[in-house]
């Protein structure tokens, strides 16, 4: 480990919640850094009207990782980060949501600061947030959810089936990340311990983007919608009783549409 007197002069790298993808629900801090910064590491996740927010001119270094598809190893970023340093004064390290909710951030925090680097966290707005917002439905509510989860379909050597063993699903909203390719899994699991086959599921793709879509259906339809409907990640997962109370609120809203509309 290098001491910390080893990070004199040398720049700050800023780990940066890019939100779920609509520029406006970038936080004021993240927006300011991302204006001042003079490299830019960015995931596959980060929306181009996000990036569109950065100086021009810029340097922007793609570091995507999807499940399954490693473009950079997570020693690469690491490394990228700290050579990087030697060179600006601001370093982002831009990632889609929060980078605290399945976003690795704890591997970068803990590398640079073993270099002896300033670095801090940047909070954004999570994806399973923006979702409940954009649909316009809460992920608790007294009569549907008293509890929530956030779960991964993935965990770093596989499917991540412990998370969803012997687990009720009943009052809970379960939000899962990562989890389009595990889908098979996830119902798997959560019929065998118990679930009713009617439980409620939707799967969100592109959330709060122009090309969101929405699937709703039951843990016995929900793989058969996905395939028919080819939908592809990004996508979220969200499981339980208020997949219904959305259903019911969307119900309403068209009705109301309907009603206000000119004849």
């Amino acid at each position: 480990m290098n001491s910390t007197a080893s990070g004199k002069n040398r720049g700050k790298v800023y780990l940066v919640g890019a939100g779920p993808g609509d520029p406006e629900l970038l936080t004021m801090k993240a927006l300011k850094i991302l204006r001042k910064a003079d490299i830019v590491f960015y995931d596959d996740l980060v929306s181009p009207r996000i990036l569109g927010v950065c100086r021009k001119r810029i340097q922007m270094v793609y570091v995507g990782k999807r499940s399954g598809i490693h473009s950079c190893l997570q020693d690469e970023i690491n490394h990228k980060l700290i050579q990087a340093t030697h060179e600006f004064n601001t370093i982002v390290r831009l990632k889609g949501g929060d980078p605290s909710i399945f976003g690795r951030v704890g591997e970068e925090y803990a590398s640079l600061l073993q270099d002896g680097i300033q670095c801090e966290i940047v909070a954004g707005i999570t994806t399973a947030l923006g979702v409940a917002s954009s649909l316009g439905f809460p992920l608790t509510h007294r009569d549907y959810a008293r509890e929530i989860l956030f779960l991964s379909g993935h965990k770093k050597d596989g499917l991540n089936s412990d998370s969803f063993q012997n687990l009720n699903c009943i009052g809970k909203t379960i939000i899962i990340y990562m989890g389009l390719n595990s889908l098979g899994m996830i119902v798997s699991e959560l019929l065998n311990s118990g679930n009713h086959k009617e439980t409620r599921i939707a799967v969100i793709q592109n959330a709060t983007l122009d090309s969101e879509r929405v699937f709703t259906g039951n843990l016995e339809t929900m793989e058969s919608i996905v395939a028919e409907n080819n939908v592809k990640s990004p996508a979220i997962i969200v499981v339980g009783e208020i997949v219904r109370f959305y259903e019911e609120m969307k119900f309403l809203k068209n009705s109301c549409a309907s009603i206000l509309s000119p004849i």
